[in-house]
C-alpha cells in the first residue's frame, strides 16, 4: 500500500509535463542508488546551475536557465 501512497504523490507532476514543449526525454533509474536520473537530452547535457529541491529532488540547469534533467 506505501508504494501505492507514493506512486499517487507523483501524480501531482503531470499538470506540469503537459506545459511542457513535446520532446523525448530519457528516463535511467540507479538501483543500487535508489536514483531516478530524467534526460530531455541525448546524449545528456553538462549542467551549468544546480538545484536542491526540499524533497531532495535535484534540478540542473543550463546556461540561460533552460532545463536540462
Amino acid at each position: 500500500m506505501v508504494v501505492v501512497e507514493e506512486s499517487l504523490s507523483y501524480l501531482k507532476f503531470v499538470p506540469l509535463l503537459q506545459d511542457l514543449q513535446k520532446r523525448l526525454l530519457y528516463l535511467f533509474y540507479d538501483a543500487e542508488a535508489d536514483v531516478l536520473y530524467i534526460d530531455f537530452y541525448n546524449p545528456p547535457v553538462s549542467s551549468d546551475d544546480t538545484e536542491l529541491m526540499d524533497d531532495d529532488v535535484i534540478i540542473r540547469y543550463g546556461k540561460m536557465m533552460n532545463l536540462w534533467g
